[in-house]
């Protein structure tokens, strides 16, 4: 990898460990987090802060700058679903009960661009728009089952992936029309996902899923909780999701 390349990826590297568990970071919790050494870390920061991505308190932590500000603003725009998959989202929810999610593929990860959260008090909530791994959970499956050459390129970049019961999972995806997950990526979280389609060319778009506990998540409610997005998802295919397809 090119040096300004590398400088650009630890850039984001620094970023990507500021979230809501964590907002502010000290220079050596940066450092032992990110795995960089201390000079390093305060190169990066240095032109992070400079370029305000990066902000520095009096205190000494550091946070998220104000420059973000219109790029989240930007990016809440383009990615937003339309109201109409946002109320098909909020009906599941209210006849469910648990929490239900858009998912898109970017490259070799997952990211939810719509949540709407379950009504119990123990709910499976994720952070929008916060990349997530691609190589486990119902979504997963889904997103992979319309590009399983994919996977290879996942197995590539982790040794330590077992690719053939990742290959088994997106294959069942594929067969079934969905796919089910209990566990596969945290413990105690169980889920179903179903394809999201375009309307012109019936490409695989999205995966709408609806997860909660495994302990509540089962049987004849996971059951029911799926013949529901499969209802839904033929709903927004059929009406599409508004702007954001462009994207997709």
């Amino acid at each position: 990898m090119e040096p300004r390349v590398r400088s650009v990826a630890r850039a984001f590297d620094l970023l990507e460990l500021f979230d809501h568990r964590r907002p502010h970071l000290r220079l050596k919790e940066i450092a032992e987090l990110s795995g960089l050494p201390k000079t390093t870390a305060v190169r990066l920061l240095a032109d992070l802060v400079e370029r305000g991505v990066v902000a520095i308190s009096p205190d000494g932590h550091y946070t998220v700058g104000a420059t973000l500000l219109g790029w989240v603003r930007l990016s809440a725009t383009l990615w937003r679903v339309d109201e109409q998959t946002t109320e098909v989202m909020r009906e599941l929810v209210h006849r469910h009960g648990e929490t239900v999610n858009v998912y898109v593929r970017q490259d070799l990860t997952r990211v939810s661009i719509a949540q709407e959260e379950g009504t119990a008090t123990v709910r499976n909530v994720v952070e929008v728009g916060r990349p997530m791994p691609l190589t486990a959970g119902a979504a997963s499956y889904v997103l992979l089952a319309a590009n399983p050459e994919v996977v290879d390129r996942l197995v590539a970049a982790d040794p330590e992936l077992d690719g053939g019961r990742l290959r088994e999972r997106v294959a069942g995806a594929a067969r079934n029309g969905y796919a089910i997950s209990d566990g596969d990526r945290e413990i105690g979280a169980a889920a179903a996902a179903v394809a999201v389609h375009s309307r012109r060319d019936g490409r695989v778009l999205a995966a709408l899923s609806m997860s909660g506990p495994s302990s509540r998540f089962t049987g004849e409610r996971r059951e029911a909780g799926l013949a529901g997005l499969r209802a839904a998802a033929r709903t927004v295919s059929d009406a599409g999701m508004g702007h954001v397809e462009g994207l997709l």
